[in-house]
């Protein structure tokens, strides 16, 4: 048997295994109206075995298997068949459908053989954008908390010991307001850059 794996980078990899599945598992009518440019074998509905959960399916035809699998940020897709010219129809036949299921948001499929190092992502490989997690974001707010308490902390001290109240009152609003100032630009063109 001659197999082959690609490593997907999405987002939403449950989604598009459980939308592939759906559709293979539609008796093998989508196989049959697919126009003559692709040299399938022709199948018939009781010709395809599909089962699948929201985090692996499997896809049997008589000339291949395609496994998926769901991880986080990536969607594992494993073919095997038993000649070249089935495993590349099996790989054509995934790229087709990923390729028009992701159209808005297009995904890209690069195979390569199994025994190939398939955990790592590919050189000049985009990575999509994750969410902080919940213990980033603990640790985010947390270190904020701090941040306050010892400039309020400070502020308190040196309104506390000197006559000057009204001038350090003022240089520590100010200085305040362009932390805040600086921090949030900042915060905004990153947000923006990830955005475009």
């Amino acid at each position: 048997m001659l197999t082959a794996e690609a490593r997907i980078l999405t987002d939403r990899p449950s989604r598009y295994l459980v939308q592939l599945c759906k559709h293979f598992a539609n008796k093998g009518r989508h196989l049959t109206h697919r126009p003559r440019t692709h040299t399938l074998p022709e199948l018939r509905p009781d010709q395809i075995q599909v089962e699948w959960t929201d985090s692996y399916g499997t896809l049997r035809l008589s000339w291949g298997q395609c496994t998926l699998q769901a991880l986080p940020g990536t969607l594992r897709v494993h073919v095997e068949a038993d000649g070249q010219e089935n495993l590349e129809r099996l790989q054509d036949l995934v790229s087709t459908h990923i390729g028009r299921f992701s159209r808005r948001d297009p995904l890209r499929v690069e195979w390569r053989a199994s025994g190939a190092d398939v955990d790592a992502p590919t050189e000049g490989a985009v990575l999509p954008h994750q969410p902080p997690s919940g213990r980033t974001r603990f640790i985010v707010i947390g270190v904020a908390v701090v941040a306050v308490a010892v400039h309020l902390a400070l502020g308190g001290t040196v309104l506390a010991n000197t006559p000057w109240t009204g001038w350090v009152v003022g240089f520590l609003v100010t200085v305040v307001v362009v932390k805040a100032a600086l921090v949030g630009g900042l915060a905004l063109r990153r947000h923006g850059s990830r955005i475009g």
